[in-house]
């Protein structure tokens, strides 16, 4: 790109949010951080969909486990309530003084006079959902509302106040099985998976508001960028096969995972900071070029064209 389209596509992003991708580049040239941000939308589009399959999955896998578990598709209802007493119990531990403020419907005892009703986030969300059913006069069923229900809602439901051994009123660890068929008992316990998932909803939250979806805390160059969004992509078909095999060899055979795969690569990052954003095939040449682009292992974009007709985008991730 020429220098004065560089300053001027660069005015429209904002140089503060440009500089956060220097990091990524070789030189820290504003063409390089360009090119860094246009390879994070590749890198945001090609994870959207494992997300999505991810979110999909672990939601209906807990809901059709929960559903015949406490023999109620309503589950959520009673189990945010018992769950939010014990986050209720721990809060007044931390926070004694604010006893005098808030209260807990069931559990407090004595005046609740100038105090107010204390919910845990489960709750609050869960009260969002159906809000949002009742303001689009949707039907309040349990499966609308539980499509409803954010990423953070399923991925909270793994903290240890849905957790115990001596009873069969919380979810784990009487429905690892049920939820993970395919994972070992040692891959599936709920703390261990608790903190495989947190960084994964940072990342789909980061895709959400269009933040620079490499950042970390652990990431200070692109070496570790790629190792991150490499053991990301590792741990979210890890859970989905973990989940269903079927919907794991249909991310797979469909691409979606090997795109995906191909993207969060030094080498296609390094092509993104040179300013290119496809490589030209002759249609004359096509299939000489092609075997070409497949040997080399190329994972870019690639166009061809034909006597000026219509470019036609294509993607090959071998």
């Amino acid at each position: 790109m020429q220098l004065h389209n560089n300053l001027a596509i660069e005015a429209y992003i904002s140089k503060a949010r440009l500089k956060s991708y220097v990091a990524l580049t070789n030189n820290a040239t504003l063409g390089e951080c360009i090119g860094a941000y246009v390879w994070n939308k590749r890198v945001g589009a090609a994870l959207f969909p494992l997300l999505q399959c991810l979110e999909v999955t672990l939601r209906n896998g807990i809901h059709n486990a929960a559903s015949t578990h406490f023999n109620n598709p309503a589950w959520f209802d009673p189990l945010t309530k018992l769950a939010g007493h014990d986050y209720f119990n721990s809060f007044m531990i931390q926070y004694p003084h604010l006893a005098n403020n808030f209260y807990r419907k069931g559990i407090t005892s004595g005046s609740r006079q100038n105090k107010k009703v204390w919910t845990s986030r489960h709750e609050s969300m869960l009260k969002q959902a159906k809000d949002k059913l009742n303001s689009g006069h949707k039907p309040q069923h349990a499966d609308a509302i539980v499509a409803e229900l954010m990423f953070g809602f399923w991925v909270g439901m793994f903290e240890k106040n849905y957790h115990d051994l001596n009873t069969s009123d919380r979810l784990w660890p009487h429905l690892e099985p049920m939820v993970f068929p395919n994972l070992l008992p040692s891959e599936r316990r709920h703390g261990g998976i608790h903190n495989k998932f947190l960084p994964i909803k940072e990342l789909r939250n980061r895709v959400a508001h269009h933040e620079p979806i490499w950042k970390h805390a652990s990431v200070g160059n692109s070496v570790a960028a790629i190792k991150m969004l490499k053991a990301i992509i590792d741990d979210i078909v890890f859970f989905i096969n973990g989940i269903s095999r079927e919907r794991a060899e249909m991310l797979h055979e469909s691409g979606i995972e090997g795109m995906a795969r191909a993207i969060c690569r030094k080498e296609s990052l390094d092509f993104y900071l040179t300013g290119r954003v496809s490589k030209e095939i002759s249609l004359r040449r096509l299939k000489r070029d092609l075997h070409r682009h497949i040997d080399g292992k190329s994972i870019f974009p690639f166009s061809f064209s034909n006597a000026g007709k219509e470019t036609v985008l294509l993607n090959f991730n071998i």
